[in-house]
């Protein structure tokens, strides 16, 4: 008799133990650098406050900012320096699958082909932490600073997290998250969106993606529309935006971060492609926010 697939009740309540998790807060002063090889756990990085640029054998390299979450699977190295004074809000966890919460690798499983959303941003590794992972994130470090947490608290702070992921993320935005834990081929758009951000021209991306040039630019505007370089150049704005609106932020570490040959270069992009010069757009952005 052939086995029927397993169908997740939302109601129920999860039975599976999580194993090895745990909650950390790190702060870490400018330049305070960290490594690690063969990571023997997933670890989820929250980014309370601060910035860090880390690199690994999984990924080029990142820059993960204040309200940022970065994934890290399991057996990775990675280094990580501090570009400023900075909090981390780290997870560490072991198993993936929770059947009763449809969490994660089962989530992941049972949400195929879904089409990224026109419009929306997205980041390999990375998410935007909700305001309800900010509540959840503010009752942690309560336990934490009363040093009344223990591993069966932390058993559950595990499937508040990955239940409050498999709400409040879209499936595509869950599948680019956490694609390490899989190891399945993407669709096109996926993988697109997965190396766009470390790429600088049309064929880096096609490298990164795995085709040739010209068979990538014809796929490419047949998936979103318009040219590579366009797009690219339209993510490019939008990252250089948000950097911008984080007055903690030198515009040095942008200028690195996005491979500007001088300041003068990165000035004539944000005229270009923002509308004003890095200065002009950060007071206009500060002034708005107080």
């Amino acid at each position: 008799m052939k086995e029927m697939p397993y169908k997740c009740n939302k109601e129920t309540v999860c039975e599976e133990n999580p194993l090895g998790c745990s909650f950390q807060i790190m702060n870490y002063s400018r330049n305070t650098e960290r490594s690690s090889v063969n990571l023997g756990q997933h670890v989820l990085l929250f980014c309370q406050s601060g910035h860090i640029r880390i690199t690994s054998n999984k990924f080029k390299e990142e820059f993960l900012c204040a309200g940022e979450i970065l994934f890290v699977p399991r057996g990775s190295d990675y280094y990580g320096v501090a570009l400023s004074n900075t909090i981390l809000f780290i997870h560490y966890f072991n198993n993936t699958v929770c059947h009763a919460e449809n969490c994660i690798l089962s989530y992941l499983y049972t949400h195929k082909h879904i089409e990224p959303k026109e419009g929306k941003s997205y980041f390999y590794s990375k998410l935007t932490v909700c305001k309800q992972l900010l509540h959840l994130l503010d009752g942690i470090n309560g336990y934490i600073d009363d040093k009344t947490h223990e591993p069966n608290l932390w058993k559950l702070k595990h499937k508040e997290l990955i239940w409050l992921f498999s709400k409040y993320y879209t499936p595509e935005e869950l599948q680019l998250f956490f694609h390490p834990m899989t190891d399945e081929q993407i669709p096109f758009k996926s993988l697109v969106l997965t190396h766009y951000r470390k790429a600088n021209c049309t064929k880096e991306l096609a490298e990164l993606c795995g085709y040739g040039l010209h068979t990538f630019r014809r796929i490419f505007k047949n998936e979103f529309g318009i040219p590579v370089y366009r797009w690219l150049i339209q993510k490019r704005a939008e990252h250089i935006k948000h950097r911008l609106s984080m007055p903690y932020i030198p515009f040095s570490d942008i200028i690195d971060e996005f491979n500007f040959s001088s300041a003068q270069h990165f000035n004539s992009f944000c005229k270009q492609y923002l509308g004003d010069t890095p200065g002009n757009l950060r007071k206009e952005n500060t002034s708005f926010t107080k």
